[in-house]
């Protein structure tokens, strides 16, 4: 371009003084142009349009470094707020840079995501797309109506732009309820993604109505009548007559010569033609009905002295509480609690399992959380006295079931605490200790290394013993020093003067500053290992940096000619 213009403007109709004129103006635009492609690689996206200018490129970049990502999550506070939570897709590839999906200086209508909706992997978010899930556009759940946080929804709104972030992976954040909350809305527990149709095995035992006998091979619809009509715009909430007897569903054959019995006095779900065993007398008229295991018993195991065809008062039995009949297990222990009341954890079904869980043990002296979760009961409540179960306990410090690891190092944290100064219930490690507390703070590679790896010695006899009090914070307690003791003072190195907690290749080794021989011209771009060369000492290897000498000849042989070129 810059030749043909120079041709033209060399022809002989402009006169000399325009000639001059039209040259200078081209100069200076060709090099204001150069001068711009030199420092900047491209104009900005639009959303980073206000960061345009040099003066600007620091609030991005950092000098001499690459773009880590600081910089970045300093202004997209979203995204570190799930770093923080420890959820989200970007805190699953939390190891990557930010800039190995986001590109900037490709032009102001271009994208700062590089990602392809038809490519991108939708498991490495933490939800897969199965079934229906695999087919439904990207659109269709990052919505803004899907967004249930208000302060990123009204964010999302004023930038106009396309976001992925807030969505939640609840049914409900994209499905309506169709059953209007009576089920709860954790909509898995029935349906699966193949299809709201695809409808998974019901407990229905976990209802009020168990289906036994010939009831649990009916449709649902049999008495879910609404299931069947499935009106448009309704929701299916379940509804189902009264089954506190038979009536609201059967049609009684006895008209009313039974109209004060109930058809469960004499009648099963396995059939109208099987019998209820012993109908010659319907105990559910009684205040005392049979259920469970009582339904097996002999009439004459409660009833003394009764037998086939007893009518008389004395086979009469009042029975107010188990302990009438029941030996007590518990030999007292909860006598005081329960009043000999073995409902509140038994039922007639037989005295195992037991009935008391989880919820009821929260309200105890001793929640379960965590890794007690999934504790068997025995192994804490341990057999006693002949066979019988403990489970009333005057302590519940956790020296009471678990052996102290640490043989009474940290003594007087135990007395205040107990484990739970470091441990939690949920597993032994990761450990909740504050490294920060012993003037220490885990940085860099140490925050990834293993607690053993520092907190190791030797015991008198050379076995490895774990020891965490005493240990020494300098490096050379745990690393080798590898340069020979150059940088020694008082028999003690101090490696932080030029190597940082990253890694030993993050030098902040200022050679102007910390030495007498500044890096200047040429010197500046010569490799380290060019003027600090390795030397052996004995056995021993190392690579000598002082003292080194700082004249010319030491490094450059006389008549090499330019001795920078040598370099």
């Amino acid at each position: 371009m810059w030749a043909r213009l120079k041709g033209f403007i060399s022809q002989d109709f402009f006169p000399m003084d325009v000639r001059v004129t039209l040259t200078v103006a081209l100069l200076c635009l060709f090099g204001l142009q150069a001068a711009q492609a030199q420092f900047s690689p491209g104009e900005l996206s639009a959303a980073h349009q206000h960061l345009s200018g040099l003066n600007n490129c620091t609030q991005c970049h950092e000098v001499s470094k690459v773009i880590a990502g600081a910089k970045c999550l300093a202004c997209h506070g979203d995204i570190q707020k799930s770093l923080d939570a420890k959820a989200g897709y970007h805190f699953r590839i939390s190891a990557q840079r930010c800039v190995s999906c986001h590109k900037e200086h490709r032009g102001k209508e271009q994208s700062l995501s590089l990602l392809n909706e038809q490519t991108f992997d939708h498991a490495s978010t933490g939800f897969t797309r199965t079934g229906k899930h695999g087919t439904v556009e990207c659109s269709s759940c990052h919505a803004l109506k899907n967004i249930p946080d208000p302060r990123l929804l009204a964010k999302a709104k004023t930038s106009g732009r396309r976001t992925y972030l807030g969505l939640s992976q609840s049914c409900i954040s994209c499905h309506a309820d169709n059953h209007n909350n009576i089920v709860g809305r954790e909509c898995q527990t029935c349906h699966t993604p193949a299809g709201w149709e695809q409808v998974k095995a019901f407990d229905h035992s976990k209802t009020s109505f168990a289906l036994v006998g010939k009831h649990a091979a009916l449709a649902c619809s049999k008495c879910h009548q609404d299931i069947e009509r499935k009106e448009q715009g309704k929701p299916i909430l379940f509804l189902a007559e009264s089954h506190d007897d038979c009536i609201p569903c059967h049609r009684s054959p006895h008209r009313n010569a039974m109209a004060e019995r109930t058809c469960t006095s004499c009648h099963t779900p396995t059939g109208w033609r099987t019998p209820k065993p012993g109908t010659r007398f319907n105990h559910q008229l009684a205040s005392f009905k049979l259920t469970g295991r009582h339904t097996d018993v002999a009439c004459e195991k409660c009833h003394k002295g009764a037998g086939v065809g007893t009518t008389s008062q004395s086979a009469k039995v009042v029975i107010r509480k188990c302990a009438t009949c029941h030996a007590d297990y518990h030999k007292g222990d909860f006598a005081s609690k329960f009043k000999g009341d073995c409902e509140r954890c038994h039922t007639t079904a037989g005295f195992t399992p037991s009935t008391f869980q989880l919820a009821a043990h929260s309200e105890s002296r001793f929640p379960l959380m965590g890794a007690h979760l999934a504790t068997p009961c025995g192994q804490c409540h341990t057999r006693v006295n002949k066979g019988r179960q403990i489970f009333r306990f005057t302590s519940y410090a956790c020296q009471n079931c678990h052996k102290d690891r640490h043989e009474g190092r940290f003594a007087a944290e135990m007395k205040s605490r107990s484990c739970g100064a470091c441990h939690t219930p949920r597993d032994w490690s990761p450990v909740n200790f504050d490294h920060t507390r012993i003037g220490f703070e885990l940085a860099g590679k140490h925050a990834g290394t293993g607690c053993s790896a520092c907190h190791i010695h030797r015991d008198a006899s050379g076995g490895k013993v774990t020891q965490y009090k005493g240990t020494s914070p300098r490096c050379e307690s745990c690393h080798k020093e590898v340069h020979g003791a150059q940088f020694a003072s008082n028999s003690r190195t101090d490696c932080s003067r030029c190597h940082q907690p990253a890694g030993w290749r993050f030098l902040i080794f200022d050679h102007a500053r910390q030495s007498s021989f500044s890096l200047m011209g040429k010197h500046s771009r010569v490799q380290c290992n060019r003027c600090h060369r390795e030397e052996r000492r004995g056995t021993v290897s190392f690579v000598r940096f002082k003292p080194l000498s700082t004249k010319c000849e030491s490094c450059h042989a006389p008549g090499t000619g330019n001795v920078l070129d040598a370099l």
